[in-house]
């Protein structure tokens, strides 16, 4: 952590993760705490399992007078490690900040594969909320390896909180953050390295206002296929030609259209783009 007063914090998840429910949780902890906090998400028209950004700001003394995205993060959460393949999350990122992941591997590891040098805080958010929760939203977990690795906010002013958010399941949340303060591991602060970005389609030679034309016109056709949205999924669909009878159900119902015939006449998904709705195993009739 920085000596500032004020600590910034951006949330990178998928869309159904609870990124922007987290941010606010930690906003109402802070300011539970007698701080001044603010908390706003960013997203785009995508559905669940888009890339989603939240943010925090946190400071025990000051009200907060900007309202600008944080582009120089104290602290960043990534709450599915995919998103480091196709995006800089931790760009801007201060020195001495600390970067908290979702993932089982160990520091090393995560320097070596993702060239992030920075104070690292780790915890396999996934395996703790399917245990202690029964679904893979990570939300609550995250906010724990947070806890455990800054303690900007106190395991104890989270809990009314979640309390009022999650009614009944606050008790299972509050086990899944006092899981994640546990077995967060942390690795410190080396030296900052640049994560390998890809350019995102459709922003070179970007019009501006004057230039764009009258009603809808899509300036870089075909784009979307740069968009491996396959990386979104947390489960994937195993087709059984067994039993299967061809009915092309399966490539009707799937609304990414990424269900194909193979020569053999059966189906079979692009890995690439599904992102895992289950849509296609609901309206198998076998």
């Amino acid at each position: 952590m920085t000596k500032s007063k004020l600590t910034e914090i951006r949330w990178h998840g998928r869309g159904g993760q609870g990124a922007v429910t987290s941010a606010e949780l930690v906003a109402q902890a802070a300011i539970g705490e007698g701080k001044y906090a603010q908390a706003f998400p960013s997203f785009s028209p995508e559905r669940r399992g888009a890339p989603v950004m939240a943010f925090n700001r946190i400071n025990p003394d000051e009200p907060i007078r900007t309202r600008a995205e944080v582009d120089q993060p104290d602290v960043v959460l990534i709450m599915d490690p995919n998103l480091l393949s196709i995006l800089d999350a931790t760009s801007g990122l201060k020195e001495g900040g600390t970067v908290i992941i979702n993932t089982k591997k160990s520091v090393e590891q995560v320097r070596k594969d993702f060239g992030i040098n920075a104070r690292l805080a780790l915890v396999d958010a996934n395996t703790i909320a399917q245990e202690t929760l029964g679904v893979l939203i990570v939300n609550t977990t995250m906010i724990g390896a947070m806890i455990k690795a800054t303690g900007v906010i106190s395991p104890e002013s989270i809990k009314e909180p979640f309390e009022k958010r999650f009614g009944r399941l606050a008790e299972r949340n509050i086990k899944a953050l006092e899981r994640a303060v546990e077995e967060t591991k942390i690795g410190e602060w080396l030296e900052m390295a640049k994560v390998k970005t890809k350019e995102k389609p459709g922003t070179k030679g970007e019009l501006n206002w004057k230039e764009i034309e009258i009603g809808f016109f899509i300036t870089t056709p075909g784009n979307s296929v740069e968009i491996k949205t396959g990386d979104w999924k947390s489960r994937r669909p195993e087709f059984d030609f067994d039993k299967c009878n061809k009915c092309t159900l399966c490539y009707f119902f799937c609304p990414e259209g990424c269900i194909a015939k193979t020569k053999d006449g059966y189906f079979e998904a692009d890995l690439f783009y599904c992102k895992g709705c289950g849509i296609c195993a609901t309206e198998c009739p076998k």
